[in-house]
């Protein structure tokens, strides 16, 4: 069976500690390249994970995208090159996996997914918590019937805060904690009601980071979104940077 060559862009938090130590347990997946724009750091994940070819510089987005033996690119990049890394991977015909948010706006998502149809490509969003084993027994359990209705979903989730420093710009994340967390509650919600429709808690979210934007940057509080989930469904987000 032939294997799926996968070129890594970026080598921060995310590739070291999830992305790249996975791919290494997967038989079907061949780490074949890193980029990034610091060549000694992407040098030093090149040996530690055992892949190949290494790609730096301000360009090396492009270089490694236009390798012809990388069959997907996994954006594991900060928010603000999410739209620009899938494009590009697009054009060259690469299949994109993009690590969450997909992007920092609905423009830009509407863009990279526009890009991913033109180009006939396949584009996955690398949301990991629909595939908890937790999560997918509750899906199970109320597919079967097992609580009835559900007409109210609550997520929370809290961690330490940001890991990098472009996440303190709101121009460069796109937002705080409800973009950086709030993605995973919603994708879970989402999933758990069958995925059903959002236009109401998008425009929720939307209202919300207007009016908080300033505070959330300087604060990261605690912060919550209620919305319409789906049909007499209602959600409660609470996430948390402490």
């Amino acid at each position: 069976m032939k294997k799926v060559n996968v070129g890594v862009l970026g080598y921060g938090f995310v590739q070291t500690t999830f992305h790249l130590p996975c791919y290494k347990e997967i038989s079907e997946a061949n780490l074949l390249a890193v980029g990034g724009r610091n060549r000694e750091i992407a040098k030093e994940t090149a040996q530690r994970f055992g892949i190949e070819k290494i790609y730096a510089g301000e360009d090396f987005i492009e270089k490694l995208c236009s390798n012809p033996e990388i069959d997907v690119v996994d954006i594991g990049l900060p928010n603000f090159l999410h739209r620009k890394a899938s494009e590009i991977a697009a054009e060259n015909g690469k299949h994109i996996i993009c690590e969450k948010p997909l992007a920092r706006s609905v423009t830009e998502a509407k863009a990279m997914l526009d890009a991913v149809k033109k180009h006939c490509v396949i584009g996955c969003y690398a949301e990991n918590q629909v595939f908890i084993p937790q999560i997918t027994r509750a899906r199970e359990m109320i597919e079967g019937g097992a609580i009835g209705h559900v007409f109210w979903i609550r997520s929370r989730e809290a961690h330490f805060g940001p890991h990098s420093a472009w996440f303190w710009d709101p121009d460069l994340a796109g937002g705080g904690v409800l973009m950086d967390m709030g993605c995973h509650s919603v994708e879970v919600a989402r999933y758990l009601m069958n995925k059903s429709r959002l236009k109401r808690t998008l425009g929720v979210l939307r209202w919300f980071m207007r009016q908080r934007l300033k505070t959330i940057a300087s604060h990261w509080s605690y912060t919550r979104a209620r919305s319409s989930v789906s049909q007499r469904t209602v959600g409660l987000l609470m996430e948390d940077w402490t």
